[in-house]
């Protein structure tokens, strides 16, 4: 048996998409273990290999997220994008036309859903708190020259094993952005864009973060709490 060792364990609140959830987060030096119970999904990532697998219920298919698979899948999407378009063009412009507003209409947020507005550059607002005893760093999150959203950033020193959650977070946000440059259209359907687009690597790790549309309203909420030091066994290959 592994013998254990100092873990940081903490709970993440995220409401996105309309939804709020609860994960609780077990970060050691080779792993972080993501537990979702009311949402029936497992998430393991492996520090050795840069991978992220999320298993939804006991039974339940996995997922296993790397770059080269994400690039694999961007390739395929972008793709299947390029013959679609070609295929468009190739119609008569009034049938293009109509592919192409029933193409939005697919495309377009369920009507319950929260439309989010994607990040894409970060300034230090000068806000700077202490969260949870850890000093954080105050950003304001811009899409273009429009404020969407507020941030707060902790070094990844601040945590035991910090590193290994930020280069979690640091995969997540890479695998978000071989999509979005795939098919835009369609990770913008089916991810959380201003949540992803939020996690850039450069910040360290958000302990809060807000993100709202261009109606004022909250698309996503980002809330770290309970952060503490635990025994747990490392992680071990399968």
């Amino acid at each position: 048996m592994a013998t254990p060792q100092v873990a940081t364990s903490l709970t993440l609140e995220l409401q996105a998409f309309g939804r709020t959830s609860t994960h609780e987060l077990v970060i050691m030096a080779d792993a972080v273990r993501v537990y979702s119970p009311a949402a029936g999904l497992e998430g393991v990532y492996d520090a050795a290999t840069d991978t992220l697998q999320i298993t939804l219920g006991n039974d339940g298919p996995s997922v296993v997220a790397n770059r080269d698979s994400v690039a694999a899948l961007a390739s395929r999407l972008q793709v299947e994008t390029d013959t679609l378009e070609r295929s468009l063009d190739a119609l008569p412009p009034e049938h293009a036309k109509l592919s192409r507003l029933r193409m939005q209409q697919l495309f377009k947020r369920p009507e319950d859903s929260a439309e989010g507005v994607a990040v894409d550059r970060a300034l230090a607002s000068g806000d700077d708190h202490t969260l949870h005893g850890i000093r954080c760093k105050g950003y304001r999150l811009l899409n273009g020259d429009a404020e969407v959203g507020t941030g707060y950033f902790a070094s990844p020193h601040a945590l035991v094993h910090g590193h290994t959650l930020a280069a979690m977070l640091a995969l997540v946000h890479d695998l978000y952005l071989a999509l979005q440059q795939a098919a835009p259209a369609y990770v913008g359907w089916v991810l959380p864009s201003d949540l992803l687009s939020s996690l850039q690597p450069g910040l360290g790790i958000p302990l809060r973060l807000t993100i709202v549309n261009y109606r004022g309203d909250i698309t996503t909420d980002w809330s770290v709490s309970g952060i503490r030091e635990v025994m747990a066994a490392p992680q071990r290959p399968e």
